[in-house]
């Protein structure tokens, strides 16, 4: 359980910060977000997604679940913070008031200039701005580091 935590962990964070920096056209559309904008998005979020993956190898290193509950508890707050972000706007109307922090736009207007390009399957609600394939396989990728790295710590 631990190669499968760690990987997974440490997986989704590349993922993140390929998907945030590399143009990927049309899965993703960075050629969109600006420079100062792909930089604080990587700046803040990846060391706190690394961060369960440190707590891992601490709870490794010394055979203790206090630290793999506390990398599962953090990637569980991770997902739901990516959840909200998306899932709320898309299916209740309802925007996190975290979601454009800084950028001085709404999350729909930042939603068209950077994402409404990009590859997305989901039906359209209303004029809501949808989660693209992009974000919903970092979700999964979250999602699936949680519960293993979860497993894991119940294994200690």
């Amino acid at each position: 359980m631990f190669a499968a935590a760690i990987t997974l962990v440490l997986l989704t964070v590349a993922y993140f910060a390929v998907t945030t920096l590399v143009d990927l056209a049309p899965l993703n559309n960075v050629t969109a977000a600006t420079r100062r904008e792909k930089t604080i998005e990587v700046a803040v979020n990846a060391p706190v997604m690394t961060l369960p993956a440190v707590l891992i190898l601490v709870a490794a290193a010394l055979h203790t679940s206090v630290a793999a509950y506390a990398a599962a508890g953090l990637e569980l707050l991770i997902v739901l913070g990516g959840l909200a972000l998306w899932w709320l706007p898309y299916l209740v109307g309802v925007t996190v008031p975290w979601a454009t922090a800084g950028v001085g736009e709404t999350w729909a207007q930042l939603h068209a200039r950077t994402y409404a390009k990009t590859i997305v399957v989901l039906p359209r609600i209303g004029d809501r701005p949808r989660p693209n394939l992009e974000h919903m396989i970092l979700h999964s990728l979250l999602l699936a580091a949680t519960a293993v790295t979860f497993a894991y710590a119940s294994n200690l």
